[in-house]
């Protein structure tokens, strides 16, 4: 029997063995493992930008919620939950999350398009349903059902491309993970705990506009001026080619970020390596 499994794991001449590729789903299972296993501070966060956003939404003078939210309206409501809810550093600082799943996944091209594609589909399985199922409650107490089923699959599909194309911040700019005991008694050099404060702030700057990149020709196309109120809004056919745009954008984004960004981290290993080796350079 040893021999036996021993052929059948060999090589085409017989030598040495075939390396197996990784499983999609066992890495995806254990990525949500260590999402959900304590302390859990990566899904804390989400949930604390998701409760900024109700909570300045649902408090703050219409003034000030448009200057610090720009979208209005009843369904814009969800779509501002989603993106600070992505704006989160479990996106942008993506390798030095996991330092050691990156270590050893930098060495191949192929192995950091995988390990990225794994933590996406994570992120985006616990933000967009969440975001969807908000918007679709907002449609059906408004009336809104057409507008509400398609900003719902708007929001489900939107995750997957924004959250792989932000992990280029955390590409050029990484972080280690550590408690704010640990940055209070290492805040010296003072440019270090400069620059975490900095990054920690940052995906608030660069991840909406990577969203309203994905969103802008689904926006241009699909919303027209309203007749009477002056209002946008999306009607008909027009809102099915708008969803639809949206969701291949941010499918085309899945697909071919990873591919960006491997190499990106191709061009930065070394560099990038010594850095995750080391958590105590903060």
């Amino acid at each position: 029997m040893a021999g036996g499994k021993t052929a059948r794991n060999a090589g085409p001449s017989g030598g040495l063995p075939r390396e197996q590729p990784p499983s999609f789903r066992a890495d995806l299972r254990r990525e949500f493992g260590r999402l959900l296993e304590p302390p859990r501070a990566d899904l804390w966060n989400l949930v604390t930008n998701g409760l900024m956003v109700t909570g300045g939404w649902l408090l703050l003078s219409p003034a000030v919620r448009e200057v610090l939210f720009g979208l209005q309206g009843p369904l814009a409501f969800a779509v501002t939950l989603e993106s600070w809810m992505l704006a989160d550093t479990a996106g942008t600082n993506m390798l030095a999350e996991d330092a050691a799943s990156a270590r050893a996944a930098i060495r191949s091209g192929g192995a950091v398009q995988h390990l990225l594609r794994v933590k996406t589909v994570a992120l985006a399985c616990l933000i967009g349903p969440v975001c969807a199922v908000v918007c679709l409650a907002i449609a059906l107490y408004d009336g809104r059902y057409a507008s509400g089923v398609a900003v719902a699959i708007v929001l489900l599909t939107l995750p997957f491309g924004v959250i792989v194309l932000s992990a280029w911040l955390g590409t050029v700019l990484p972080f280690h993970p550590r408690s704010l005991r640990w940055r209070w008694s290492n805040r010296r050099p003072w440019r270090h705990t400069v620059r975490w404060a900095l990054l920690c702030v940052a995906p608030y700057g660069v991840v909406p506009p990577i969203a309203l990149g994905l969103l802008a020709p689904s926006l241009i196309l699909g919303l027209r001026p309203g007749r009477s109120t002056g209002e946008e809004q999306l009607s008909g056919w027009v809102l099915v080619v708008a969803a639809g745009l949206a969701c291949l954008l941010a499918s085309a984004a899945f697909l071919l970020g990873p591919r960006l960004i491997a190499r990106l981290v191709a061009r930065r290993r070394l560099r990038l390596d010594e850095y995750l080796a080391d958590p105590d350079r903060g």
